[in-house]
């Protein structure tokens, strides 16, 4: 397999360990073991190793004393406390995007929401997710809050893991995201800071409900 620079090494065999995980190809409690992985990439131990810790921090692994690496489990819990947090730091994201925007930045969010509206019509579900994530991606630099920006990042996988179960139990759920979207962009542009909350709310409530439903519907 052949990799695109300038990412690292590390974060190369991360991103692709990731995507296994996220398309459920690597089921929870797996292990992941480190000679397997330097055989297939034919890399070193340590980029192996050093992209099993970048995981961890990005919790789709867990590392355990004496056992190595693990996928990481998806309780009803854990998933509940993901949203929870994750949620929280969505809305403080909009709120700094409300009040911070400068002239002409939303227009490539805009563009791109539009792009999405495009992708929910085709009910291409994979192809959307992808570019859920782009569209965030895209708004996180526009907080100017690099803490937060780095949270959302670390957490984004392990969001993306969940997201892309619930699309495997109810594909094209894409009309609500496109919904969701659309009203945190109005009330952003509008700088009606007071109503995403809100809109956060409604939309990671709907989500979770999705992701516990279908987590219990793989056990």
């Amino acid at each position: 397999m052949s990799f695109i620079a300038p990412k690292s090494m590390a974060e190369q065999i991360a991103q692709h360990l990731a995507n296994q995980i996220i398309s459920g190809q690597r089921v929870a409690k797996e292990r992941i073991q480190e000679l397997k992985v330097v055989d297939e990439f034919d890399v070193s131990r340590g980029s192996v190793r050093e992209a099993l810790l970048l995981m961890e921090k990005r919790h789709l692994v867990e590392i355990l004393p004496r056992r190595g690496a693990m996928v990481a489990e998806l309780t009803e819990q854990s998933v509940e406390n993901l949203f929870d947090v994750f949620g929280v730091l969505i809305t403080r994201l909009a709120m700094l995007v409300a009040e911070r925007w400068q002239e002409n930045e939303l227009d490539t969010l805009v563009n791109h929401l539009t792009w999405l509206q495009s992708i929910v019509e085709q009910e291409d579900r994979e192809e959307f997710m992808a570019q859920v994530f782009v569209l965030l991606n895209m708004a996180y630099p526009l907080g100017r809050n690099e803490y937060l920006h780095e949270l959302l990042v670390n957490m984004q996988p392990a969001i993306h893991r969940c997201y892309a179960l619930a699309q495997r139990y109810r594909p094209n759920d894409g009309q609500a995201a496109q919904v969701f979207f659309t009203g945190l962009m109005k009330g952003v542009a509008l700088r009606e800071v007071d109503i995403l909350p809100r809109v956060v709310k409604t939309y990671f409530d709907h989500q979770l409900e999705l992701v516990l439903a279908a987590l219990a519907a793989d056990r």
